[in-house]
């Protein structure tokens, strides 16, 4: 018999921990069910979701000039290992203000079109459960540790949120953009 401990609550973030912009990703997340736990849900969710699409899907932007459901896959392992790092310093109580990110170039150079889809769903599940081995390790005092990211206060919490919500968003974004019934994504299922 094997037993998994329950994953640790962690409580919502204040609006001092966090810029205002990641605000719409933290009211995505349910108050009422651990963030960890949501985590480990969402990538189920969304494993289940590229496993189900061919890769003519998942080569095809919504929009000509937007990503490929593949580049949107790296930018959400992308992201949170940023937030993750971010959580990181900021837990170990480094000060040394972070730097912005640019999602674009980042999608850009990673060339994620290019990687088996296999590939990518094996790293972003490897990437998950670090964040989650990671996240779930911290004590309460670490979580409202705070640090600056691009020019703003963040706490260590508000970043674990802020992965929740931000994948919470494109998943939405996927159904309703990519998989709607009138985008080219939808119609290649046919």
């Amino acid at each position: 018999m094997s037993y998994f401990a329950p994953m640790k609550k962690i409580s919502k973030p204040g609006s001092d921990e966090h810029a205002l912009y990641y605000e719409k990703y933290i009211d995505k997340v349910d108050e009422k069910i651990s963030v960890l736990d949501q985590l480990k849900n969402n990538a189920k969710t969304l494993v289940q979701l590229y496993k189900s699409l061919n890769e003519q899907q998942l080569l095809t932007p919504y929009q000509p000039g937007k990503w490929s459901l593949k580049d949107l896959l790296m930018h959400i392992i992308d992201s949170e290992r940023v937030f993750l790092y971010r959580a990181m310093r900021f837990a170990r109580k480094d000060n040394t203000p972070l730097p912005f990110f640019d999602e674009n170039e980042f999608a850009k150079q990673a060339c994620a079109d290019k990687i088996s889809t296999a590939k990518l769903l094996k790293e972003y599940q490897a990437n998950r459960a670090a964040s989650i081995q990671f996240l779930n390790n911290l004590n309460n005092a670490q979580m409202l540790h705070k640090g600056i990211a691009s020019n703003f206060p963040m706490s260590v919490r508000a970043s674990a949120w802020i992965i929740c919500g931000h994948e919470l968003h494109h998943l939405s974004v996927i159904h309703d953009r990519y998989l709607s019934s009138d985008s080219p994504t939808f119609s290649s299922f046919q």
